[in-house]
């Protein structure tokens, strides 16, 4: 046997059986079999060597090294052999492997429980797989990244194997862990600063804090990336206050004693601060749209201004109010509209900025097309969008475009990206909007709470079908499972608790009537309350009943002035009340109501569950249409919410909210749809015969409510109302499966009897934190936890609430 292995590859071995000579000879694959396989297909192995019967190879040549190196390069086996043997006409070539073994289990020793549970989430090891050297550095690699970023230092992991006794080349791995020490950073240290003190830089570094007893909320744990961000951080904030020469001269981190003999991770960054630059000219070259003032007032900087690197970029490119350089051009048509700027340094310190202006010709959108919605029909996408064909090419259009799809509540906002394909030479663009569709559309609710004493516990059923189509409820195979893809929405509820409540409810919406921008809805509702065996303070009280139906139907528009965020609608509601055991409500215990009621609202939040930014306006009027022997009143009702993105993704929301009663008439005077403050909507729904405000902290129920009293001491209900909302939130989770949103509030707000008592600063006020949380099938839940810095006052209905205590409260739907 003659071994030609370095002629052929020089890290393997091929063995030629009867071999005629070692000259270079062309043979034809004849047959091709394989030895020394466990678990994979000879088939597979055959494949991937990419050796075929029929195929001519040289030998010794260059085929069967290639061979070799495909089989290796697989990851599965541990030794490749190659042989052949001469029979007519050609050669039968024989492949010899030997399997990297397969993984039967593994186990994790040492370490915290808790770790040992985050790292098997995190490590790819699955059983069955192949266990090769890639393999193993991945797990040590994901082992020790993990152990990083928790702030360990000097972790040791050893690797043992373990080889079964069966012939099924299978292996046991064992990963023995010394996390070593968990040291958090104790100092960050700045020198060569002598503009901004160690504390503003510290602030500004941002993404890892010193380690201090106060900042339990806080990351202290040393990690390479957010030490990277955070000297990005500070050397930005440099350059945004006009220090664009700042630099990192040296930086180091390391362990070192800190104080009562603890270690602690510590940073020494030594920087150059160079000089501050001040803006000096303006200067603009090639622009004949708009005059030289008027760039330069849209720019935002003016002679003697310090020089922000930040502002300098979204002045150019992009500002959320499309007052940037580029909207002003691109909004008007000039797609192909381009701006170069230079800076010029003069005098040391001074700035000089010019830019040279290409204006390029108005596009005209030539085609615009969609892709990704598999249940929302066309024409709910179309008529969504704000870009059409044949009109002058909008960025604005583009960004309104995606912000009404994200509204819409069937795309996820965040995968709706637009694709430009422009042509210069016929100053024409296609866009292409690609999807992301939601599967969560419909969703469940199911939801319980606590009333108070007087109510019991609550809970409540509601389907929502959000994306629902009347129009394939009479088409084959449209009930697939559900009629959808109009748009239209159709709800279905159902609320009952321990104490005789019961509640159902149907509504239905179409935004779109008869193909123009005009919404109608119709809605249905019985509500039946029954308190008996009621006894307060020891006392039996008499029975109550409350019973009402309601109908409504609406009518709302999208408007164009003052701008087309605006909306109004108008709603025609009856309600029929059968009453019994509420004194001073209505005479008999029958009445009816019919009222007309007009909102105006304007809306530019980006999307209805935890808005980033943009706001959402509403002032209303209703009126009691005072029919002979029909219920007479009117109010006026008034809201604004803010949004506004602080850093990162940090949202901060502040709110009012407003409200009077009166009535067209002395004789109709009653404590009839007053305003009560607290509680959720889930509470409230149970009382109809007043006008329930939420506000967190406050429970609902007639314990505890905020409400004026009358001389009797009892609960009747302001006619003046107002509230206070303060909210930092940040959405922690944001995927298709689930949305976490917690956040902290400030809530205040109170009811007074008349405007002669009114005031906008006696108020209850709570203090505390919650979630939203969004589920695809359960919709949003909201949940809050609130200590109360106000009491409300005892009643004949209670001993009211005492200030210095917490209320926890459960509530569905959206709070914006």
């Amino acid at each position: 046997m003659v071994s030609l292995q370095q002629a052929v590859a020089q890290d393997t071995n091929f063995r030629i059986q009867d071999p005629t000579s070692i000259s270079q000879l062309e043979y034809e694959i004849r047959e091709i079999t394989v030895s020394g396989l466990v678990t994979a297909r000879e088939s597979y192995l055959i494949s991937s060597s990419g050796l075929r019967v029929g195929d001519r190879i040289s030998i010794p040549g260059e085929e069967i090294s290639e061979a070799i190196r495909r089989l290796h390069r697989t990851g599965l086996f541990s030794d490749v052999e190659i042989e052949y043997e001469r029979v007519s006409g050609g050669v039968r070539i024989h492949i010899k492997v030997q399997e990297q073994p397969r993984l039967q289990r593994y186990e994790l020793v040492g370490g915290k429980r808790s770790h040992r549970r985050d790292l098997r989430e995190r490590l790819n090891l699955i059983s069955g797989f192949a266990v090769t050297n890639s393999v193993r550095n991945q797990a040590l690699n994901t082992i020790y990244r993990y152990y990083r970023e928790e702030g360990y230092w000097n972790t040791d992991v050893n690797v043992v194997e373990e080889v079964s006794d069966d012939e099924r080349n299978r292996i046991s791995l064992r990963f023995e862990i010394d996390p070593g020490e968990r040291i958090k950073v104790r100092e960050i240290n700045f020198s060569g600063n002598e503009e901004f003190s160690n504390r503003k830089l510290r602030k500004e570094f941002s993404t890892i804090k010193q380690d201090r007893w106060w900042r339990i909320f806080k990351r202290h744990v040393y990690t390479q990336d957010e030490y990277e961000e955070g000297i990005q951080n500070v050397l930005q904030f440099y350059r945004n206050n006009g220090y664009r020469d700042v630099r990192v001269l040296e930086d180091s981190v390391y362990v070192d004693n800190w104080r009562r003999s603890k270690d602690g991770v510590i940073f020494d960054i030594e920087i150059e601060e160079g000089p501050q630059y001040r803006v000096r000219n303006i200067n603009w070259e090639g622009n004949t749209v708009y005059t030289d003032e008027e760039l330069t007032q849209a720019f935002g900087f003016q002679k003697g201004d310090v020089f922000n690197e930040s502002k300098f970029q979204e002045n150019l490119e992009f500002r959320r109010d499309d007052g940037d350089i580029s909207s002003l051009y691109q909004n008007i048509g000039y797609l192909f509209f381009d701006v170069y700027p230079n800076i010029e340094i003069v005098q040391g310190d001074s700035l000089d900025l010019n830019f040279e202006i290409v204006e390029g010709e108005i596009a005209t959108i030539r085609e615009v097309e969609f892709a990704g919605n598999t249940k929302t029909h066309d024409d709910v996408v179309r008529r969504t969008l704000r870009t059409v064909p044949g009109a002058t090419y909008s960025r604005s259009a583009i960004v309104r475009s995606i912000r009404e799809l994200g509204q819409l509540g069937y795309f996820n906002p965040e995968g709706i990206q637009p694709d430009l394909q422009p042509d210069p030479e016929n100053n024409t663009v296609d866009i292409l909007y690609n999807l992301d569709e939601t599967q969560g559309t419909d969703n469940f609710e199911f939801s319980g709470g606590f009333g108070g004493r007087q109510i019991g516990i609550i809970l409540a059923a509601r389907v929502n079908f959000n994306n629902f189509s009347v129009q394939r409820m009479f088409e084959p195979g449209g009930w697939n499972p559900i009629p959808s893809g109009d748009g239209q929405r159709l709800s279905l509820g159902v609320q009952v608790t321990g104490r005789g409540y019961q509640s159902y409810n149907f509504s239905f919406t179409e935004p779109w009537l008869r193909g123009r921008p005009t919404s109608l809805g119709v809605s249905l509702s019985y509500d039946f309350l029954n308190y008996n065996n009621r006894s307060i303070g020891g006392i039996a009280q008499p029975d109550r009943r409350n019973e009402l139906f309601s109908a409504s139907v609406s009518l709302g528009r999208r408007l164009q002035w003052p701008d087309d965020y605006f909306q109004h609608r108008t709603i025609l509601t009856y309600n029929h009340f059968n009453v019994a055991g509420f004194s001073g409500i209505f005479e008999d215990g029958r009445a009816d109501l019919l009222t007309l009621r007009h909102v105006i609202e304007r809306n530019s939040t980006d999307n209805p569950i935890s808005p980033r930014f943009g706001s959402k306006f509403s002032i209303s009027g209703e009126v009691a249409i005072p029919l002979p022997n029909f219920q007479q009143f009117y109010k006026i009702k008034s809201s604004y919410m803010h949004h506004q993105t602080l850093v990162g993704k940090l949202v901060f929301s502040a709110g009012a909210e407003y409200g009077y009663m009166g009535y067209l008439s002395d004789s109709g005077r009653s404590n009839f749809q007053r305003f009560f403050l607290g509680g959720t909507q889930i509470q409230q729904r149970q009382n109809f015969l007043n006008d329930n405000i939420d506000l967190r902290g406050f429970p609902g129920g007639f314990n505890g409510v905020i409400s004026p009293l009358d001389p009797n001491q009892n609960l009747v209900g302001g006619r003046v109302y107002n509230k206070y909302t303060l909210e930092l939130r940040y959405p922690a989770v944001s995927s298709e499966q689930i949305q976490l949103i917690p956040y902290a509030f400030v809530d205040a707000g109170n009811t007074f009897n008349d405007l002669n008592r009114f005031d906008p600063f006696e108020v209850k006020r709570a203090a505390g934190f919650g979630a939203r949380i969004f589920l695809p099938i359960l919709g949003l839940v909201d949940l809050s936890y609130g200590y109360r810095l106000d009491g409300t006052p005892a009643s004949n209905e209670g001993q009211g609430l005492r200030a210095g205590e917490w209320e926890f409260l459960f509530n569905i739907g959206a709070p914006f």
